[in-house]
């Protein structure tokens, strides 16, 4: 084959591939940004200066806070690289990612992500001063301005060939990341909006054409002019300008490996969708099924009683045999909550907290309960949940006011999260109520099982940590509208092992 027709067949394949890439999945990206005003405003600093050494001393003061924020994305992107190391081993050994590796996981790639938004933005920002409307015709300028632009979009392709190709490799952890988690603002499918940005043509050639600029003008660098060298260390010692000084078209060895896990990720979240809607569907029909109160409801006393007994951080189980949906949940227990305490306790533990402020009224209502329910986490009153049969009461003995304080921060970051009818432990962007421990109380090891391919966790596994041994106690026991006295562990057992 010609070389010509190589080349023609080879950009079709991947002008193909990106245009069906982006329409498999239309999600957000840490470099998804209005480049367009980013631009506009640096025309209008530049013709704020008076003049060439005003603007000078600007691109000065910018290159020294893009090499913090350079600093800041290599130390993310190696944390991040680290937890989905963590996460993968576990994976492999064929067990799901407990919560506190889900949640340090997330963490770790919502700074990164955040982290690549600042340099992105000052990549997009410089970009036009290679081009002929740049903002100066100064030549010295243009090349010190190019150069920063060209650091940091470099930067930006070696994060991604250092870190996001390596953590996108696994299934496991790319599921994770991909789902997102709104507890530290990700969105659903950053990590293959990040893969798509990687792989987006325009974006190169537009990077490739910036280091063609540089090259012809020999950088041009002045006598001691201390920033232009940096920046020119920065860009020879990336491992991307090599390949981007001498064509902008990606290597077909990446695209086609990127373009499978591209695809691999729409699959995947196709097949979620069409069974989480299945499921959706069932559990709304059967939800709204109820034949009758509950024992517990409406009885001041054992509100009281109850409310006398609680501390912010326990677990809450219940019983509702009279709802169709108790007849499809395996197991005794039907149910999981967690209480966050009154008004007072809460403001007690977690001070002026910013997590605390949008549920301040809630709050002060009597809304202590935070539970998963069909249209999403929310807090309601325990009045409200006390339409059922059975309850019980968990506590973490060993937990210390300040593990009280993280625990309720934990259960705040859920709130407003739709409800899981893919019942999935490794997925945060969606909350099952059982789930909702799972991702609370990370440093216990919860029991799950496995149900088409997903790693769930019941109601009756959260009972099973308060038996003998376990980390956590019953400290409150009612069944069929009775208080249970005496040994609670034994009449634990007994009701999650009736046999």
């Amino acid at each position: 084959m010609r070389p010509s027709l190589l080349l023609a067949s080879v950009l079709l394949l991947q002008t193909c591939g990106f245009w069906t890439a982006g329409c498999a999945a239309n999600r957000g990206s840490p470099l998804d940004i209005d480049e367009r005003a980013v631009k506009s405003r640096l025309y209008q600093d530049v013709a704020a200066c008076p003049n060439s050494d005003a603007v000078h001393a600007m691109l000065v003061r910018e290159t020294e806070a893009y090499a913090a924020q350079a600093d800041r994305l290599i130390a993310a992107r190696s944390a991040l690289r680290q937890e989905a190391a963590k996460a993968a081993a576990v994976s492999d050994r064929g067990l799901p990612v407990p919560g506190a590796q889900v949640e340090s996981l997330n963490r770790a790639f919502a700074e990164a992500s955040a982290a690549t938004r600042a340099v992105a933005v000052v990549a997009a920002r410089h970009d036009p001063w290679h081009r002929r409307d740049a903002p100066s015709h100064d030549d010295g300028l243009r090349t010190f301005g190019t150069a920063l632009s060209v650091a940091a979009a470099l930067e930006l392709y070696d994060s991604y060939l250092e870190c996001g190709a390596l953590v996108g490799a696994h299934p496991q952890v790319r599921k994770i990341l991909d789902r997102g988690d709104a507890a530290y603002g990700t969105q659903g499918g950053e990590l293959d909006a990040v893969a798509r940005d990687y792989l987006n043509l325009a974006r190169r050639f537009r990077t490739h054409d910036a280091i063609a600029f540089l090259h012809d003008h020999g950088y041009q660098v002045a006598s001691g002019d201390e920033h232009l060298v940096f920046l020119r260390e920065r860009i020879e010692h990336s491992p991307s300008a090599r390949t981007l000084r001498l064509h902008w078209l990606i290597p077909l060895g990446e695209f086609t490996g990127e373009s499978v896990n591209l695809a691999r990720s729409d699959l995947l979240r196709l097949r979620d969708a069409a069974l989480g809607g299945a499921s959706q569907g069932f559990g709304n029909a059967v939800g709204a099924v109820q034949f009758r109160r509950g024992l517990l409801h409406d009885n001041p006393d054992i509100e009281a009683t109850l409310r006398a007994r609680l501390q912010p951080g326990d677990i809450l189980l219940e019983k509702t045999p009279f709802r169709l949906t108790d007849r499809f949940i395996p197991g005794h227990w039907g149910h999981v909550a967690v209480w966050l305490g009154s008004d007072s306790e809460v403001r007690t533990l977690l001070g002026d907290d910013p997590l605390l402020t949008p549920h301040l009224r809630r709050l002060a209502s009597g809304a202590g309960v935070c539970e998963a329910l069909r249209n999403g986490v929310q807090l309601n009153p325990l009045a409200h949940f006390l339409d059922i049969d059975d309850v019980a009461v968990l506590r973490c003995p060993s937990q210390d006011p300040a593990a009280q304080a993280e625990h309720l921060r934990r259960c705040l970051r859920q709130l407003g999260k739709a409800y899981d009818f893919n019942f999935d432990v490794e997925t945060a962007d969606r909350i099952v109520c059982s789930e909702l421990v799972y991702q609370v109380y990370t440093a216990i090891p919860w029991p799950t099982s496995k149900a088409m391919g997903r790693s769930t966790i019941s109601p009756d596994h959260v009972a099973q940590r308060a038996l003998t041994g376990g980390p956590l106690v019953v400290v409150e026991l009612w069944h069929d509208g009775k208080r249970i006295d005496g040994d609670l562990t034994n009449a634990m057992a007994k009701l999650i092992n009736p046999h």
